[in-house]
């Protein structure tokens, strides 16, 4: 077969099945199992296939019918503009999940102390790579990227797996993968116990502000600041047992990934009284978690509860859905101990 008959054959059977855009689908696919750019098979529709690659075309298809995502079919997907291998032992990123990117680099440019960055759930390691990647570039120093600590943990070995063959994909070897259950004892220990490095640009006793190297701010300085990214399992019992895992195709994503507990929240109060536990005060850290639009109302309760003193605000996708919380906590301590914000802390909460 010819790669303009083999694009017929799976365009007529992805529309007889409804699919959305079957041509496009088509063409992903059979370039996928060709190795070749899209392009490539516009400009060469007589492109005789071997019989090995008609029958995966075929084979492809047959599982597309049945709802198996192209992503997996492929091997690949496209996050914050990078490719990421994916398999069926992790959730495919979503376009939405750019959101948490988009506002953890916002926190990182605004306020680039030394910085320990913290991707919980890490999956693909789509979240945590995307972030190193825009770091490199922002910051071209290598002593300006010495700052930061790049942690990732994930409760699965075959996850974990994924995720740093994504990390030697894309050519970086700064990110600790860590085999754990959130913030278990081990990553606990790992945390606390970080190297307090000053910044790279202190330099003969000056601070960063060009002031003397003394004081509480001195002390805020060589104490990394740290950022939490978790975009956890948030599916709730009556969800999964309520939809169409066919329709919606999910039932070929692992199911550990999606669905967690009654109210689909349970791995994040278990997260947020680990935070709260850390010996990391009296520097401020912040907190980036994702959540079904669903649940506002919920995770805000939640994040009220757990961690007192801490300001919220919600960030809406580009569906104008509620999608992410940006939490900002810091545990009161003594007044005889405490410690000046570097930053004016503002209510935003929503």
């Amino acid at each position: 077969m010819t790669i303009s008959q083999t694009l017929k054959f799976a365009t007529d059977k992805l529309s007889a099945k409804k699919i959305k855009l079957p041509l496009l689908e088509a063409e992903i696919l059979l370039s996928s199992i060709l190795k070749k750019p899209r392009e490539f098979l516009l400009t060469h529709p007589e492109y005789n296939l071997t019989a090995e690659q008609v029958s995966r075309s075929k084979f492809q298809i047959s599982c597309r019918l049945k709802g198996a995502p192209i992503a997996y079919l492929t091997g690949h997907k496209e996050f914050y503009g990078l490719n990421f291998k994916v398999n069926k032992n992790v959730l495919i990123p979503r376009p939405e999940t750019e959101l948490m990117v988009n506002e953890a680099l916002k926190l990182i440019m605004r306020d680039p102390l030394p910085m320990t960055l913290l991707d919980i759930g890490t999956g693909s390691g789509c979240i945590i790579i995307s972030l190193v990647k825009n770091i490199i570039s922002k910051f071209p120093s290598p002593a300006d990227v010495s700052n930061f600590e790049f942690l990732a943990t994930d409760i699965s070995k075959s996850t974990l797996s994924i995720a740093k063959q994504n990390a030697k994909l894309h050519g970086l070897n700064k990110i600790k993968f860590i085999h754990a259950d959130l913030l278990s004892p081990s990553v606990k220990s790992k945390i606390e116990n970080l190297r307090q490095r000053r910044p790279a640009r202190r330099q003969a006793g000056i601070s960063a502000q060009g002031g003397p190297a003394s004081g509480w701010r001195d002390k805020l300085w060589r104490r990394k600041s740290k950022i939490f990214l978790a975009n956890l399992p948030y599916g709730w019992k009556a969800w999964k047992n309520n939809c169409s895992l066919d329709t919606i195709g999910l039932k070929f994503e692992p199911e550990q990934a999606l669905f967690t507990g009654e109210n689909g929240l349970e791995l994040y109060k278990k997260l947020f009284r680990q935070i709260k536990n850390l010996a990391i005060q009296p520097a401020a850290c912040h907190i980036l978690c994702e959540f079904d639009p669903r649940q506002t109302a919920k995770i805000k309760q939640l994040i009220k509860q757990e961690l007192p003193w801490a300001e919220c605000q919600i960030k809406k996708d580009l569906a104008g859905l509620n999608r992410l919380a940006i939490v900002r906590y810091c545990r009161r301590m003594p007044h005889s101990a405490a410690v000046p914000s570097p930053l004016p802390l503002n209510n935003h909460n929503q």
